[in-house]
Order: structure tokens, then sequence, then C-alpha cells
């Protein structure tokens, strides 16, 4: 689950993924605070107390990838440097749940479910396994509940609260367009993988389409294209599965794209002459260029995103001054 504020030196804001989805990750990081252990207060907000317990925990769980392989003395100075930028985010997510208890902004049973499916989902998990996981890591489901409960709510009051109130004209939109056009990636093209044999002269031709031709045995025969790859093909790219990644049309050899365009994904290719060899070649998937509305609604969602960006900072700025925060770090 990702937080509607990060903390300062690591990304100043990262509350978007939130509208999009939760993760399992983030809601272990709050939830492993839930315990209140007999430490000193670090901070007050109104009737409430951020723990130094609390704190380092977090700190601990959202720097688990700079902390490992550190001595004790460098571990220690790690989290001295993070410490106040993540008590602001803690301070931040205190103000948030407040004001949505303030609004009555309440969170269904069915919400819970559904979000906790969509995470189950999304790591392929079987409820089985996804009980297991949050055994493993020390959580019951109730104590999980909670915690996506908390989530949920922070995410419906940035959209009733900020997200509801933004406008994007179609003047901003053509605007975009115009100004960021080159970095708006809008081209058809190609996801492909290949296998490959090298030839210079006519004795390694003849080699090299004899391999080819062999090869095209095994994958008729139902061996994957990848494992063909990694066995047989003599291309760089071998180790990866002859993965070329996503090739825009217009950068395609001709030998290629002849090849390319009367096949369907996922369908494999005869071999072929290149010039440099003989190859066989995947379709794995096609990107047809964005219509005139896809590319306004994918512009629309950018500026949405950066217009929310701002607008939380000025929101959360206006929540703090309004209540009564005492920091004792």
């Amino acid at each position: 689950m990702t937080k509607l504020i990060e903390y300062g030196k690591v990304a100043k804001v990262r509350f978007l993924h939130l509208i999009t989805g939760l993760t399992i990750l983030m809601l272990f990081a709050a939830s492993a605070s839930a315990s209140i252990l007999l430490d000193r207060v670090v901070a007050v907000v109104d009737r409430d107390v951020i723990t130094w317990s609390e704190l380092y925990k977090t700190m601990e769980f959202e720097l688990s990838g700079k902390l490992a392989g550190l001595s004790p003395e460098e571990k220690k100075e790690q989290l001295k440097r993070y410490e106040k930028d993540f008590l602001d985010m803690l301070i931040d997510t205190k103000i948030q749940r407040n004001e949505a208890r303030r609004l009555n902004i309440g969170v269904s049973e069915e919400d819970i479910n559904s979000a906790i499916n969509r995470i189950r989902q999304k790591y392929g998990l079987s409820e089985k396994e996804f009980l297991e996981a949050l055994r493993n890591e020390g959580f019951t489901l109730q104590e999980y509940k909670k915690k996506v409960t908390e989530q949920i709510t922070l995410s419906k009051l940035v959209n009733i609260e900020i997200r509801s109130k933004i406008i994007v004209t179609e003047g901003e939109i053509e605007e975009y367009i115009k100004t960021n056009g080159d970095n708006l990636d809008l081209s058809e093209g190609y996801r492909i993988r290949h296998i490959f044999f090298p030839a210079k002269t006519d004795e390694e031709k003849a080699d090299a389409r004899e391999k080819a031709t062999e090869v095209m045995k095994l994958l008729d025969s139902g061996e994957s294209f990848e494992s063909v790859v990694k066995k047989f093909s003599e291309g760089s790219d071998a180790s990866k599965g002859g993965d070329l990644g996503f090739i825009k049309k217009k950068d395609l050899a001709k030998e290629f794209l002849q090849i390319i365009e009367g096949m369907d994904v996922g369908e494999y290719s005869k071999p072929f002459w290149s010039g440099k060899g003989f190859h066989v070649i995947m379709l794995e998937g096609k990107r047809l260029p964005d219509s005139e509305a896809a590319l306004k609604k994918k512009v629309r969602e950018i500026l949405i995103e950066k217009k929310l960006r701002k607008s939380l900072k000025d929101y959360l700025r206006s929540l703090r001054s309004r209540v009564f925060i005492e920091v004792k770090l």
C-alpha cells in the first residue's frame, strides 16, 4: 500500500498509487507499528500520539533495502537521516485519518473484501496462501483488515476533497500535446522474440539454414519458443529467451516487417534470411497507434495526476494549520 505523502528524501509524493489499487507490502509497514510499547512520544497530533517505536518500525520496513548489509552503526546513521521525513509522513497520515472521521467517511465490508481480493489476485495467491503469508509476517486477518480500512478511508478522502474538484480543460490537453508530443510514445510497434543463426560465408549460410530447419521441427512438436531459444539460438540475447523487447514499426528492418505484418500474436514464423543470418521470430504483442480520443484520455489522466499532486500538498498544509502538532524528536 502506498501512502498519501511520501517521505521527503525518498520522494515527496507517492500517494497516486493508492488510487489505482492496494498492495500488500505497504499495509504490512503500517501494521508493524500497531503494538503500543512503553516508549517515548515523538509527536502529538491533537489527541493522538506517535511513539518512537512506531516511527522506527515504519522506517525499518520502508528502508529495508537501504539497510540490508549495514553494520549496526551504519544502520543507526541511516535511520537518523530519515527521522524527520518519516515523522512528517506519519503526522500527515494521522491528520488525514482524523479529517476523514470528521467528515463521516466510512468503509463497507464489501469495500474491504474487494480490496483484499484484488491484492490476492495481483500476487496470484489462494485464500489459504494469502492467510499463510499474513501469518508469516506476523499479522492476523483482522489486523490486516484494519489497515486496509484505513488506507481505503484515506483514498476516499482524497477522492472527495481533491480529485472530484479537479478540472482539466480541452485547451490544457491540446497545449500539453503540442508541448510534449515528442515524449508521448504513440507509435505502432511489436514485441518480438527471435532465434538467430549468424552466417557470412556460403558454407555458414547453409549450416545456419539447416539449424533453423531443425529448430522449426522442435517448435512444431510443441516445445516452447523460449526454451528452444535458450538451447539453440546463437544470438547475443539467447540467455534472455531471445527477447528483443518492444520495437517501433518505423525502426524495424524491412525483412522483419514483411514477416511480422502477416503474423498473429503468439505465432512464430518460418526461417528467413536478413542479410546477417537466419531468424525465426515469435510475435509476443502488438501495439496500435492511439486514436485521437485515446490520446486525449491519456493526456487528461497525466494532467489530473499533476494537479492532484499539487492540490494534495496544499490540502495537507491547510489541514496542518487547523490542528495542534507538537514534535518531540
